[in-house]
């Protein structure tokens, strides 16, 4: 498992942990939705490559930041000549090495990555909301592209999941706890303001909705509320975890349960961008 020591947030005694296990289970609609934006960096190389004409992508290099399991990483091995994948959690790359043997992994700290104008694009399916520290984001990616290699990466956008958000705050007030949003979830104008900031050009950036189907039946919410919302979740005790659980199931019923299955209200955001 992962403990969240504050390198996804800004929160220095947040522990978030991960279930690798349980990550598919509760998870595994994010790595599926994952393989669309892969096929926008397959795309954006053959047609623009790093330095705005086409690539062979059998020549290209890319880091997939926010790896996880290792599945995206290995799509992209498909077509890429490299596909290198790190993450922050060392089970998620224990379990990416375990099953794709043939591929590099490194456990890292997306905002201190090892490398120097090493790759042609750097690759991030729904990771970069995890992470308040923006800047000393973008310029650890930026260091680690060639010069006018692509960034490509979805993340929640702002009102991402803000039903969900309300209720899991209702129910930690209640019960006293000084509850407070770790995630970063920025408007379209807000995130291009600081990608300029921190030396991109901007291809693309855009902002809409998806409803994500949750697994589990029933359980789905709660199942996905336990592995993202754990540190808010370990405040409580069973008993009471499992009341505040109930109201939060409550408060979305009406507009996020269809009778057979959960589903999360997401804002995303799409970004090609390039370092300048």
């Amino acid at each position: 498992m992962l403990r969240w020591n504050g390198t996804l947030g800004e929160e220095a005694n947040a522990t978030m942990e991960w279930d690798v296990e349980k990550y598919h289970e509760t998870c595994g609609r994010v790595t599926e939705h994952g393989a669309k934006l892969v096929d926008t960096l397959q795309t954006l190389l053959q047609c623009g490559g790093a330095c705005g004409s086409a690539l062979d992508l059998g020549a290209c290099s890319v880091l997939d930041l926010g790896c996880g399991t290792g599945v995206l990483t290995n799509d992209i091995a498909g077509f890429a000549l490299e596909a290198v994948g790190v993450d922050s959690s060392p089970a998620m790359v224990e379990k990416a090495k375990a099953s794709y043997p043939g591929l590099e992994f490194h456990v890292m700290d997306a905002c201190s990555l090892a490398w120097d104008a090493r790759f042609d694009a750097v690759f991030s399916n729904a990771v970069f909301h995890f992470i308040k520290a923006q800047d000393d984001l973008l310029r650890s990616v930026r260091k680690a592209l060639k010069a006018g290699g692509a960034l490509v990466c979805e993340f929640g956008a702002s009102g991402n999941i803000a039903g969900l958000l309300d209720a899991i705050a209702t129910a930690c007030v209640k019960r006293g706890k000084d509850y407070s949003m770790r995630y970063f979830y920025p408007t379209k104008d807000e995130y291009e303001r600081i990608l300029i900031k921190n030396g991109f050009s901007v291809e693309s950036i855009d902002v809409y909705g998806l409803k994500t189907e949750l697994k589990g039946g029933a359980d789905g919410l709660r199942n996905w509320v336990n592995q993202i919302f754990s540190v808010e979740m370990e405040w409580f005790g069973a008993a009471e975890r499992n009341e505040a659980l109930e109201e939060i199931e409550c408060a979305l019923r009406p507009a996020q349960w269809d009778g057979s299955s959960w589903h999360l209200q997401n804002r995303r955001i799409r970004v090609v961008a390039h370092k300048k």
